[in-house]
């Protein structure tokens, strides 16, 4: 199954509301950075890319050793420009999405929706669902050749475009949480968005 994928990390945010850039927090001793590496391993080994944008040239030196890394093309466009960049230098089928401030989100996780996507004739995106109802874009996967086109169609035609816009012109398959992991936690897609997310991570 992981010849037919690569693996993606969004780290190109600019942390605005954290004040420090996300991709270097640690959890356990572990940056959020090679903790999604490490997630995304069991299905894209050798078949990683970190995406940044094309002001973080300061931390390149500090990227975990081996694991290239691409720049967004749209540049200022949030998520969507990084799922553009990610979808456009992936040579294989599918390209898994994990942004980089979700710590929670298991190898487990990562492996079903793999799962998920290779049995699925219908959907060119299969995209978590979490308990609040919401989706998770930014954990899900990608099928190239069905999103890129439509993908850059949309970024042409405005700069306001969400990656929510974008699941409604693809075909979005929705999976529930409790279909991606044994463990039923709440906070699975826990997004560290603010220091006090990030205290709340990390208080015992």
């Amino acid at each position: 199954m992981e010849n037919k994928f690569e693996g993606f990390v969004l780290a190109g945010g600019k942390s605005q509301r954290m004040k420090t850039d996300k991709a270097f927090l640690q959890i356990g001793g572990e940056t959020f950075l090679n903790r999604a590496v490490k997630t995304l391993s069991s299905i894209c080994e050798n078949h990683i890319k970190i995406v940044l944008n094309k002001a973080q040239t300061n931390f390149i030196e500090k990227l975990p050793d081996k694991i290239p890394h691409i720049f967004d093309v749209y540049e200022n466009r949030g998520a969507l420009g990084g799922i553009h960049a990610a979808l456009s230098n992936c040579r294989n089928q599918w390209a898994i999405i994990l942004a980089v401030d979700l710590p929670h989100v298991t190898s487990e996780v990562i492996e079903n929706l793999s799962r998920i996507a290779t049995k699925s004739k219908d959907f060119a995106a299969v995209v978590p669902i979490q308990t609040d109802g919401r989706p998770q874009p930014l954990c899900a996967v990608y099928c190239v050749k069905n999103c890129l086109p439509k993908l850059e169609n949309l970024l042409e035609e405005t700069t306001s475009a969400s990656v929510r816009d974008f699941l409604k012109i693809v075909s979005t398959g929705f999976v529930g949480q409790d279909e991606l992991t044994m463990n039923g936690s709440k906070d699975l897609f826990f997004n560290v968005n603010y220091t006090s997310d990030f205290q709340t991570l990390v208080s015992p």
